[in-house]
């Protein structure tokens, strides 16, 4: 499934491809650009772990400016230095909590560097120079006048015997980013723009080059380069595989052939290979002595495959398979591959590609053409991967979606192979398209409250997430409504002639934009600026429907459509027929409301507005009649399935047990539309022996389509002797989606409660002499109104978090009281230890005490907390419920099941725990608690205090949306020993063995 269905590497692709073009006349511009050429000299060194270089570079400065400087781009180095911007960037995106050793590279070493010649001039003084982050900031001696030249040489090295990512050391096979190379200047200036956190190798905006390439390796070393082989030997002929040997043949010849390439490369001690290429921007190379060969022509083209033996018939055949139908379906976009070769290398590492050689792990239809279509962009036509990573980014991930759909259909993928490695439970779950989870994606991004324009730069967009969504998702949906606004003959000739007039140069949006409106004869720049650098929300709505029959018996029908978002699409109305044939207007969208008319012969039954889901309406339930799709309530169906033009109803069974009803059963039913809109539950319950029904009703809505999380919500129910209706408002924000360090938090609301029932609630205390039974709650009327806070800092490598929880009885209850909490959360981490400080205070004042239910728990949450996550259960409380237990109050760990009432507390909690997992998900921690408890608000205060260990099962928690997505946010799983508390039970121990567990969300 992994290979076939990939809706994560939509959101997380790494690396992009580049193939070899051959260069074709270039038009007229307004702009010109700066001709260079590299000469490189380079030998890998297998005993010191090293590769040394040499360099030439020739720069002839075709501007109309004199230039004072040049910029070398030295990528290799990013994530080398806490200093370097893209180390910066990732503690600033992720609090100091990431480290992406996969993005780091080998370092690269200059250790000379001069002036061969500028202009006339070839004798210069020494000169020092700048070399800070990825950029080497160069000072010329000398100005270089328009249409001057100079020529740099530098000596430089890499050395590979650190270890990188975490591995063992080890000589890679794949040499990317491994020499400097050359900044763009243009009319706009010098692009020295260092390696961002977010950025790709294929973003690095450097000027076309000529290259000239000379590799020297051992003599058992297979070669393989993105130029063409002009002088040496790349030892391809002597490995070249013959697929009709079986597997016995096969593995006897490789062993031969093995031993034979050792031998000669003892004999002969280093081989070396030279290769040209013209005009890339980046050149790479492969070397291995484990490498096989195979060569076929596809499309009239010489296709080189190179890999490992453990690759030996899977990933050729699927290559093969699967290369032809790929390079078709680019050549009718973009046109035919144009280099008479093309050389594929079994990638060990990561996926990249230059004009001439591709890098390639992966062998499903979507990887394929998203890699292989940067042949043309930013292959071909260079794109800015620092301003405009969307532009070329985008359009991989479109060409990756839109191939799968042309070879698996609508789907986008082989439902059997994605259901190959699922369990039963699994494949009972409704699989969307690619197509599906692209879009609702989109739309929950779209409303999250985080939304950001797709045009920005690659460092500006608020956190990775961000940043994925924007460079790669929405911009795949951009150039999906592109399509849909030009039509799919002038998308395509658009993109084909792109291609054709900008063959090796850089070129913006505009160009893009001016290209396909010369195409499509429209003018798109409301289109452009809506979708690239605007955050519209889509809404039409189908109104009134009038159908008229005429005395001809021809039908007239009228259709209503209102624009309620701000955005603006134009937008197909399908009118069906009752022959079942389909009649479709398109409407452009601009006006607030239309009527659209429809004269039939044929009599009307039903009108559907944008039936295709194709201009990202964000309510679909208001195009045509809405309907309902019932399903059985597997877990997290509804995040999985969202149909976009249904309500969901998800049902289950319900099944539960305590000592007063005996079994319980019931049904739920819950109701949702894109998982977040109308969230509506219905529950019912009854108890077999004492006959008892109860009840819930519950909605929740986002209070506007943009903020998913700012929501309102309602409820009322009738549960094990006690009724409880609630409403409230609920506010979320953060800095960013993954921003788990920035989360805020605000809910707002008025509770009712009253007690029905004391049977349910008495509670047991155990101990070694007998059984205490008392009651938690007491017959009365309690209305409330309350609000709570929570919010996320971090103050350096310090992370906190804090609540601030205030309820106020009001008139109409028994009761009236103002009960105010706080809670504060300090952790650091370690030499792999985190280290996390609590503490707790509240307090209450008011003319009446405290009820019962409302009292607050120095071992944990309130009574009336703890009925509203009944789901929370410890011990034995399972069957008898007799204890649970809900993170808050005191947090005197050791002390819950002995319920210690109070009007105000003052407690302190330290906990020390691993800072990774150290089995599995499983994370050890150790913990001390004390406080000082006042059981009335002005008597005296006791003390109390425990210590003892634990596990976590759930230590790396999802914090999405600041950690505030109601679904993940502080969900903790914990095993808990407190093997030691200062004041025991009657006939307890201090010291001994106790034990709970707890499921749950807590802060």
């Amino acid at each position: 499934m992994n290979q076939n269905w990939r809706i994560t590497a939509i959101l997380l692709l790494g690396g992009s491809f580049l193939l070899a073009v051959s260069k074709v006349p270039a038009p007229e511009r307004s702009h010109w650009q700066q001709d260079v050429r590299y000469r490189i000299v380079a030998e890998l060194d297998t005993l010191a772990k090293r590769l040394n270089g040499d360099m030439q570079i020739f720069y002839q400065n075709n501007s109309p400016d004199t230039l004072s400087s040049i910029f070398l781009q030295v990528p290799s180095n990013a994530f080398h230095d806490e200093d370097n911007t893209a180390m910066r960037e990732m503690k600033r995106f992720s609090g100091g909590s990431l480290d992406f050793d996969q993005n780091r590279g080998y370092p690269l070493t200059i250790q000379s560097l001069q002036f061969l010649s500028i202009g006339e001039r070839t004798e210069f003084p020494l000169q020092a120079y700048d070399f800070s982050d990825t950029i080497l900031d160069l000072t010329l001696p000398y100005s270089l006048a328009p249409g001057d030249t100079l020529t740099l040489g530098l000596n430089f090295f890499q050395d590979f015997s650190a270890k990188a990512a975490g591995e063992e050391s080890k000589i890679p096979t794949d040499f990317i980013l491994w020499f400097p190379r050359l900044a763009v200047y243009d009319a706009e200036g010098w692009h020295a723009e260092p390696f961002h956190f977010m950025m790709q190798s294929s973003d690095i905006y450097s000027e076309f080059a000529d290259m000239d390439i000379r590799l020297t390796v051992p003599g058992n070393y297979i070669v393989a380069a993105s130029g063409e082989v002009i002088g040496g030997d790349p030892g391809w002929r002597r490995v070249a595989v013959d697929t009709a040997l079986q597997k016995d043949g096969f593995e006897a010849w490789h062993d031969s052939t093995r031993h034979a390439l050792l031998a000669q490369g003892i004999a002969q001690g280093t081989r070396q290979v030279r290769f040209k290429a013209h005009t890339l921007h980046d050149f790479i190379w492969s070397a291995s002595p484990d490498f096989l060969y195979y060569e076929q022509k596809i499309a009239g083209k010489e296709i080189h495959f190179l890999y490992k033996s453990k690759q030996h018939s899977h990933w050729l055949e699927k290559m093969l398979e699967q290369l032809p139908p790929a390079l078709n379906y680019l050549a009718e976009h973009f046109g035919a591959y144009p280099l008479h070769q093309l050389t594929v290398v079994r990638a060990s590492h990561r996926n990249y590609a230059v004009p001439g050689m591709a890098l390639f792990q992966y062998d499903s239809y979507f990887e394929l053409a998203y890699e292989f279509s940067s042949i043309y962009f930013p292959g071909l036509v260079g794109t800015n991967g620092v301003k405009e990573s969307w532009l070329a980014s985008g359009l991989q991930v479109y060409m990756g979606k839109s191939f799968s759909e042309k070879m698996h259909g609508p789907r986008g993928y082989e439902m059997d192979l994605a259901q190959e490695d699922m369990n039963w439970l699994e494949r009972q779950y409704p699989l969307p398209s690619l197509d599906e989870v692209v879009r609702n994606l989109t739309h929950l991004y779209n409303a999250s409250g985080q939304n950001e324009p797709i045009a920005k730069e690659i460092y500006e967009y608020h956190d990775p997430i961000g940043a994925l969504f924007n460079v790669y998702v929405k911009s795949d949906i951009f150039y999906e409504m592109l399509r849909y606004v030009v039509g799919d003959a002038a998308f395509k000739q658009s993109l084909r002639q792109l291609v054709a007039q900008y063959t090796y140069m850089h070129i913006t949006e505009k160009d893009l934009r001016v290209t396909f409106e010369e195409v499509s004869g429209q003018d798109l720049d409301w289109f452009f600026e809506q979708w690239l650098r605007a955050t519209p929300t889509i809404d039409y709505s189908k109104g009134k429907v009038k159908k008229t029959k005429r005395d001809d018996n021809t039908w007239i029908t009228e259709v209503e459509l209102k624009r309620k978002g701000d955005g603006i699409m134009p937008l197909d109305v399908a009118l069906e027929l009752a022959n079942g044939e389909k009649v479709v207007q398109r409407w452009d969208g601009r006006a607030e409301e239309t009527t659209l008319i429809f004269e039939t012969i044929e009599k009307p039954k039903s009108v559907n507005v944008d039936p295709d889901d194709r201009i990202m309406d964000s309510n679909r339930l208001n195009n045509a009649k809405p309907r309902l799709e019932i399903r059985p309530d597997l877990p997290l169906l509804k995040y999985i399935h969202m149909p976009n033009d249904a309500i969901l109803v998800l049902w289950r069974p319900l099944l539960g047990y305590n000592g007063h009803d005996s079994v319980r059963f019931g049904a739920r039913a819950r109701s949702s539309y894109r998982a977040f809109y109308h969230n509506l539950t219905l529950e019912f319950m009854v108890g077999t022996e004492s006959g008892e029904f109860d009840g819930k009703f519950a909605y929740s809505h986002p209070l506007s389509r943009q903020r998913l999380l700012n929501r309102y919500h309602l409820m009322v129910r009738k549960n094990e002797g006690r009724f409880e209706a609630d409403a409230h408002l609920s506010f979320n924000g953060s800095k960013g989606i993954l921003s788990g360090d920035s989360g805020r938090h605000l809910e707002i609301g008025i509770n009712y409660s009253r007690l029905l029932n004391d049977a349910y609630t008495f509670r047991d205390v155990e101990s070694d002499t007998g059984t205490l039974k008392f009651d938690e709650w007491e017959d009365a009327n309690v209305l409330v109104s309350y609000l709570e806070t929570r919010a996320k800092a971090r103050l350096g490598h310090l992370k906190t978090e804090g609540q601030l929880s205030a309820e106020v009885g009001l008139p109409g209850g028994n009761f009236k009281f103002t009960k105010l909490s706080s809670r504060i959360n300090a952790q650091a981490q370690s030499m792999g230890f985190a280290c996390t400080l609590r503490g707790n205070l509240a307090t209450s004042w008011g003319p009446d005490r405290l009820p019962l239910q409302d009292k607050f728990r120095a071992e944990g949450a309130t009574a009336r907390e703890r009925f509203r996550n009944d789901i929370l259960k410890t011990g034995d409380a399972l069957l008898a419920f007799s204890r649970r237990f809900v993170e808050g109050g005191g947090f005197l760990r050791g002390y819950t099941g002995q319920p210690l009432p109070a009007e105000k507390y003052a407690t302190v909690n330290v906990e020390i725990a691993t800072a990774r997992s150290v089995f599995l998900a499983l994370k050890p921690f150790a913990f001390y608690d004390t406080g000082r408890i006042w059981t009335t608000r002005n008597g005296d205060a006791f003390t109390r205090s425990d210590a003892g260990f634990g596990i976590s099962f759930l230590g790396n928690k999802l914090d999405l949306f600041g950690g505030n997505l109601a679904l993940f946010a502080d969900l903790s799983a914990k095993l808990v020993f407190p093997i030691w508390i200062s004041d025991p039970l009657p006939g307890e121990d201090e010291g001994q063995f106790r034990w709970y567990f707890t499921l749950g969300k807590g802060l």
